[in-house]
């Protein structure tokens, strides 16, 4: 910030030199985690079908295609598209100081129409009739979207979920489930160790997670036919079944 800063200033002349570009700043040793094995996120999966119903197809949606929490939350029933099994990732559900707002994904590479594995459909059938009950026991109460329209992830009452709540309720999880504790970003890169695990290319896997540097990744790697990224997502599904 102070960089930017000083860089502002010699632009409009008031400094000579930005003596920011200087300091040498001190190199950050990044923990590295180890995301879970296919039986740890089974074992999660299935506890939270029975413990945690109401965001069980969020967690199934995070660990089989890899989407972000925000991405997650962020979610319409508009943009899953049950007859094709297609679901588009085009927008995200973040907390701005006291506020919830609906904003772009990540990075423009972040937009893209995946393919829907059984698993993750069934999953979001089951989300949308649990939405539905809520919505006929709260009546006139119901602050949310008519029925097919709207956030998939909501309260009781219809409003959005925070971000800080699926954390919450995530840990309880894995807890519950007995297996290593790791963040909900670690449970999308689970997505992509579990990939590998199926001999997937990693042209696909980069495909599927959306990486930010996902131009990189392509002047490598062909872009992967949308055949092999629904043949790599259906089997990493029926793994889970």
């Amino acid at each position: 910030m102070l960089r930017s800063a000083l860089n502002s200033a010699m632009r409009e002349e008031l400094i000579d030199k930005n003596v920011a570009t200087l300091v040498q700043p001190p190199r950050v040793r990044h923990s590295h985690i180890t995301p879970w094995s296919t039986d740890e996120a089974r074992a999660f999966l299935e506890s939270a079908r029975v413990r945690d119903p109401d965001l069980y197809a969020a967690y199934v949606l995070i660990l089989i295609l890899g989407l972000r929490k925000g991405e997650v939350l962020g979610l319409t029933w508009e943009a899953i598209d049950f007859v094709n099994e297609e679901i588009s990732i085009g927008q995200q559900l973040q907390r701005v100081r006291r506020e919830l707002l609906l904003r772009e994904t990540k990075t423009e590479a972040s937009n893209a129409t995946l393919p829907l594995p059984e698993i993750c459909a069934n999953a979001l059938r089951g989300r949308r009739a649990i939405q539905d009950a809520d919505r006929a026991e709260q009546g006139e109460a119901w602050r949310g979207q008519p029925v097919g329209s709207g956030l998939v992830f909501t309260g009781h009452f219809g409003t959005p979920i925070d971000p800080r709540t699926v954390n919450r309720r995530f840990a309880d999880q894995y807890l519950a489930a007995g297996v290593r504790p790791i963040r909900v970003h670690d449970a999308r890169k689970t997505c992509a160790t579990l990939l590998v695990d199926l001999d997937v290319h990693p042209r696909i896997i980069m495909r599927i997670l959306r990486h930010a540097d996902v131009s990189v990744t392509m002047e490598i790697y062909a872009k992967a036919s949308s055949s092999q990224t629904r043949d790599a997502l259906r089997r990493l599904g029926e793994s889970f079944e």
